[in-house]
């Protein structure tokens, strides 16, 4: 295969192969045959159906993987002949078959800009020690209580921390709330049956609160200002009238910490033996944490070094991805007021964005300098792991539909980002506070599962 490289510019290059006769026909042959013998045709015997039968049944899967081979073969040729590119990714592959029966392929390669690299090796990075303390473990075991509260029915005046049961009407400037926004406003409208705890002010401040002292039976009527950020924005800042009705107070009972409590997770262990277990993997988990917070600092000051300019148009397709999954995470918090402007939101992304790019080229450099690369079998434990979460059963075509999307130089990456930041991890240099020396890796008995407590 002859590759000619044109950079068009600093983060993209045109990139164009020929493909011999020969070689066509030599792949053409393979797949050909390969699939005679997986075929079954009526009137042939199984794997004796004449190939050119085959070929005509199956002209068009022929055709396909004869373009995925020769798009796997330009994409590691072009990895192996040219090694002053890091290839991101390519765009969609042309392919056009010449009189001769040579092919010619086209693509646009994204590759990584040019840019110095700051010095990556030995970052120096600061930790906490890993320490237990005996208060820890105490938290630890009533939070397993507190996990497993209940809320019991009381005939009592409904106190902080407690459930409401309550029927509500609402009203906002002489109407139904839904009627004066035009449109549904959910529970806003008014509900029978609704649960409200106490333990904190819900999302309309002051509701729980102005509910607390009531028994069952008991009315109330709550003039409430809901704010300025409320997800529905006709309502916002607007002084609504509650008609609270309560029919039920629970109260929250946490059960003992003790051998019973931990009866069914810990069988037959006395509280020393569980308070041994908890603090193990308390121990467990800080050094979990401490290696994240390793990897998050290596990365951190990567960063900061890295100051040199990207592509505009990468820029924005990545930022598109980074504002996504910002909104996603936004609305399972619930926090809607931030995701109003969205145009302020994007804004806010961009300097995230940015930097994860820059961080991301710096490590598929250094990639290469430290010869740093996903192994075949990485590869297929990666897309494997991919295909189980798609629900994808067949792994050859799932690898075939990667292949067509251009998909599989991407996972690849992936994987050495994640080999090079341990590398990079591997090597920093680290301060403990708290300690005078780095603190020896705690062992975890088998035995013990990591989150038993």
């Amino acid at each position: 295969m002859n590759i000619t490289i044109n950079k068009t510019s600093d983060c993209e290059a045109q990139v164009t192969a020929t493909v011999p006769a020969d070689v066509v026909s030599e792949k053409k042959n393979r797949i050909l045959a390969a699939i005679t013998r997986s075929v079954r045709i009526p009137g042939f015997r199984p794997g004796k159906t004449p190939t050119s039968v085959v070929a005509k049944r199956y002209a068009e899967e022929l055709q396909a993987e004869l373009e995925q081979d020769l798009s796997q073969d330009l994409q590691n040729e072009v990895a192996t002949q040219h090694t002053e590119l890091t290839v991101m990714e390519y765009s969609e592959i042309s392919f056009e078959k010449q009189d001769d029966g040579s092919y010619t392929l086209s693509t646009t390669a994204t590759v990584i800009p040019e840019f110095e690299l700051p010095e990556y090796k030995g970052l120096a990075v600061t930790l906490p020690a890993v320490k237990v303390t005996d208060e820890e473990v105490d938290k630890a075991l009533q939070n397993v209580a507190d996990a497993r509260a209940e809320f019991v029915t009381v005939e009592r005046a409904a106190a902080k921390g407690d459930l409401l049961k309550l029927d509500f009407t609402t009203e906002v400037e002489g109407q139904k709330p839904s009627d004066f926004c035009g449109e549904p406003v959910g529970i806003m409208d008014g509900r029978e049956g609704y649960t409200l705890s106490t333990a904190d002010n819900a999302f309309i401040p002051g509701w729980s609160d102005g509910l607390i002292g009531l028994a069952a039976g008991e009315t109330k009527e709550l003039v409430l200002t809901m704010p300025e950020d409320f997800v529905y924005d006709k309502l916002a800042g607007k002084e609504m009238t509650f008609r609270c009705k309560v029919t039920e107070v629970q109260e929250r009972r946490v059960p003992e910490v003790n051998e019973e409590l931990f009866a069914e997770m810990l069988p037959g262990k006395n509280m020393d033996e569980i308070r041994t277990i908890v603090r193990e993997n308390l121990q467990h988990r800080k050094e979990q944490e401490n290696e994240e917070a390793k990897a998050d600092q290596v990365t951190e000051q990567l960063a900061d070094k890295l100051s040199y300019a990207l592509p505009q148009k990468m820029i924005d397709t990545e930022n598109n991805n980074t504002v996504r999954r910002k909104m996603q995470e936004a609305l399972q918090k619930g926090e809607y007021a931030a995701l109003k402007d969205v145009d302020a939101f994007r804004q806010n992304c961009l300097p995230e964005t940015e930097r994860n790019l820059r961080v991301y080229f710096a490590l598929q450099k250094i990639a290469g300098i430290e010869h740093v690369t996903a192994t075949d079998d990485e590869l297929i434990r990666a897309v494997a792991s991919l295909a189980e979460q798609e629900g994808e059963k067949n792994l050859r075509k799932y690898i075939q539909k990667l292949q067509r999307a251009n998909r599989l130089t991407g996972i690849r990456m992936s994987i050495v980002t994640s080999k090079v930041l341990d590398l990079l991890v591997r090597n920093a240099k680290v301060t403990y506070t708290g300690a005078e020396e780095a603190p020896a890796a705690a062992e975890v008995p088998a035995e013990a599962p990591a989150e038993q407590a």
